[in-house]
C-alpha cells in the first residue's frame, strides 16, 4: 500500500529530544501541518486527519482540534455529499475516510447529520461491493480481481464495524459479514506455525505470485501485517461480546500478538519481510512504519484487557527504538520520521527483490502512525481519570525539590494510582498533592529512571508521569510530614520538575540528563487519545 511523502517536521538534537517536555503527539501533528497538505477523501488524508483529531483530544489542543474538524467538514457538503467520492469506484482504501466522519460526528455531540449521511453512503457502497466466491471484498475492482489484502481489513472493516455498532448494533448479518472478511484472510494467509500472515491472497489463484494451494502471496510484509494487527484491536473494541464471532476474532488477535512478539528483533523493531528465515538477509532491514503500528496495537490491546500486561514491555522496546533511530529533530523545530518504506503492493510479482528494493522515505504518511502511537497509544494502558475538580489544579509547583517521580494531571488520575506507586516506591512513602490530583514519592533506594519505568510497568499512563533530578542520583531521605523532602548524598541543586502546561494532561518531565526514553515517548508525551473508547 502506498504511503505518499508527507513531511513531518523536526527540531533540535537527539540530546534535546531526550530532555523535551513537549508532547510528541501534537509536536508531530503540527510538524505534518507545516507542509500545508490538502485534504481529500483518500486514506492518506483520512489517516493524517484522524491523527490530528486524536492528538488534539489527547492534549486539549483546541486549535488543532478545530483545524482537524474544519478540514473534514470541508469535504462534506451540507447535504452530506462527500466531495471526490465515486460511488461506483470500488477501492477499500477509500472507505477509511468513514472513520473520520464518525469520529467528528461523535466528538461534536452527534449533532450534524451531514456526517451520518456521508458515512451511510460509504456503508451502502459496501453492500454493492464486488466479492470473491466466498464473500470476501475485493481489494480494488477491477484492478485486483478476486484478491484480498491484509490492508483492506484496516481500510474498510474498522469503519464497517464502527458504523454497525453506532447505527445497527443488532444487525447480525452485518456482524457476520465483517467476521467473514477476517475468516477469509485467516484461512488463506496465516502460517499456523509462526502465526504470521502473508500480505494477501488470490481466491482463484490466477496471479503470478499465488500459492497453488492457499492462493497466498509469498511473504509476510510488515506494514500489511501492522494494518491488520490494528484492524483486529479496533474491531474487537466495538464488537458485541454476545456475538459468536467475538471469541474467534480475539483468538486471531492474541495469537498474532504472540507471533509478532516472537520475531521482534533485539533492536526492538521488525524486519521489512518478517518471515523468520529472512531476518538479516541482504536487502532486508528494520522498518519504521510497521514498528509504529505494532506498538499501537500492543498498547491498545493491553489497555482494553485483551492482551497480557507483559506485551507492554514489547511495545516499550519498540518505542525506544523509534526515538533512537527513526525520529529526526530538525533545526526549524519540527520533527521528521525516517526509515519508512514507500510502498508495498501485490500488483507485480511480489518477489523478495521487489519488496527489498522499494525506496525509503522521510516523512512518509505512515508515520502518522507515529501520531497514532503518540496521540492514541498512551491511553492504551491507562484507566479513566476520575476527578473532574483537578481541572484547576496548579502543577507549576511541587512539594519537594528532591529527586522524585510524580503522577498527576488536570484531568485527574485513576483511582488505582496509589496501588501502582506503592509497588514501585519501595521504602519511600507515597504522598498526595494538589488535593489528590497528584501523587509522588522520592526515588529512595533506586534511580529515578528505574522508578519511572516501574510506574509504567504497573500501568500508569506515561503522559501523567513527571520526574526530577539526576537519573543516577539516589535520594536517601523521605518526605517530612509537610511534604517537603530532605535528602543526603545526592546533590540537592535540582530545582524541581518543569511544570506541565495547564491545557492538558501533565507532560512527562525528564531529568536534566534524560531519564528514560520510555517515559519520553512511549506513551509519554502522548496523552490519552486514540482510535476508540478512551481515545486509543
Amino acid at each position: 500500500m502506498h504511503l505518499p511523502t508527507l513531511s513531518l517536521v523536526l527540531a533540535g538534537t537527539a540530546f534535546a529530544a531526550k530532555n523535551t517536555t513537549r508532547p510528541y503527539s501534537t509536536w508531530m501533528a503540527h510538524s505534518f501541518r507545516s507542509k500545508n497538505q490538502t485534504i481529500d477523501n483518500h486514506y492518506v488524508s483520512a489517516i493524517i486527519h484522524e491523527g490530528y483529531a486524536k492528538a488534539a483530544m489527547a492534549q486539549n489542543d483546541t486549535e488543532l482540534a478545530a483545524f482537524a474538524a474544519g478540514e473534514v467538514s470541508s469535504i462534506v457538503s451540507a447535504n452530506g455529499t462527500l466531495k471526490g467520492w465515486n460511488s461506483t469506484f470500488y477501492s477499500l482504501d477509500d472507505i477509511r475516510i468513514g472513520n473520520n466522519l464518525l469520529h467528528i460526528w461523535n466528538s461534536e455531540g452527534r449533532k450534524d447529520d451531514k456526517y451520518v449521511i456521508a458515512a451511510k453512503g460509504l456503508r451502502e457502497q459496501l453492500n454493492r461491493w464486488p466479492r470473491t466466491p466466498e464473500g470476501g471484498f475485493w481489494h480494488r475492482a477491477p484492478t485486483y480481481e478476486n484478491q484480498m489484502w491484509l490492508d483492506g481489513l484496516y481500510m474498510a472493516d474498522t469503519f464497517y464495524a464502527t458504523y454497525t455498532s453506532y447505527f445497527e448494533p443488532d444487525n447480525t448479518t452485518a456482524w457476520n459479514e465483517i467476521e467473514l472478511q477476517f475468516d477469509q484472510i485467516e484461512e488463506h494467509c496465516r502460517n499456523k506455525t509462526s502465526n504470521l500472515l502473508k500480505h494477501g491472497f488470490s481466491s482463484d489463484k490466477s496471479t503470478v505470485w499465488a500459492d497453488p494451494v492457499t492462493g497466498a502471496s509469498p511473504y509476510v510484509w510488515n506494514r500489511a501485517l501492522g494494518w491488520y494487527f490494528v484492524a483486529l484491536v479496533e474491531v474487537l473494541e466495538v464488537w458485541p461480546k454476545t456475538h459468536a464471532g467475538y471469541s474467534k476474532l480475539l483468538d486471531y488477535y492474541t495469537t498474532l500478538a504472540s507471533g509478532i512478539k516472537d520475531v521482534q528483533d533485539i533492536s526492538g523493531g521488525w524486519w521489512l519481510l518478517m518471515d523468520e528465515q529472512l531476518a538479516g538477509l541482504p536487502g532486508n532491514y528494520i522498518e519504521s512504519s510497521a514498528t509504529a503500528l505494532f506498538t499501537y496495537s500492543y498498547l491498545k490491546g493491553v489497555r482494553l484487557g485483551l492482551l497480557e500486561q507483559a506485551y507492554q514491555d514489547t511495545a516499550v522496546k519498540a518505542w525506544d527504538l523509534m526515538l533512537d533511530e527513526f525520529i529526526q529533530y530538525e533545526q526549524n523545530g519540527t520533527l521528521s520520521f525516517t526509515g519508512t518504506v514507500t510502498v508495498g503492493s501485490l500488483k507485480g510479482d511480489a518477489s523478495y527483490e521487489y519488496y527489498t528494493t522499494v525506496p525509503l522515505l522521510v516523512n512518509d504518511v505512515t508515520p502518522n502512525n507515529l501520531i497514532y502511537t503518540m496521540s492514541l497509544v498512551s491511553s492504551a494502558v491507562s484507566p479513566s481519570a476520575t476527578n473532574p475538580s483537578c481541572s484547576t489544579a496548579d502543577f507549576t509547583q511541587f512539594p519537594t525539590k528532591d529527586v522524585f517521580c510524580a503522577v498527576g494531571s488536570i484531568s485527574g488520575v485513576p483511582s488505582n494510582t496509589t496501588d501502582a506507586l506503592s509497588k514501585c516506591c519501595k521504602d519511600a512513602p507515597v504522598e498526595e498533592f494538589n488535593g489528590k490530583c497528584g501523587y509522588y514519592c522520592l526515588s529512595y533506594g533506586q534511580n529515578v529512571g528505574d522508578l519511572q519505568n516501574c510506574f509504567m510497568k504497573e500501568g500508569v499512563n506515561p503522559s501523567q508521569i513527571f520526574c526530577s533530578g539526576n537519573n543516577t542520583a539516589e535520594a536517601t531521605g523521605t518526605p517530612s510530614g509537610s511534604g517537603v523532602a530532605s535528602k543526603t548524598g545526592a546533590s540537592a541543586s535540582n530545582t524541581g520538575a518543569n511544570a506541565p502546561d495547564k491545557t492538558g494532561a501533565a507532560s512527562t518531565v525528564l531529568a536534566p540528563q534524560g531519564v528514560s526514553k520510555a517515559g519520553l515517548g512511549m506513551l509519554g508525551m502522548l496523552a490519552v487519545s486514540a482510535f476508540a473508547g478512551a481515545l486509543l
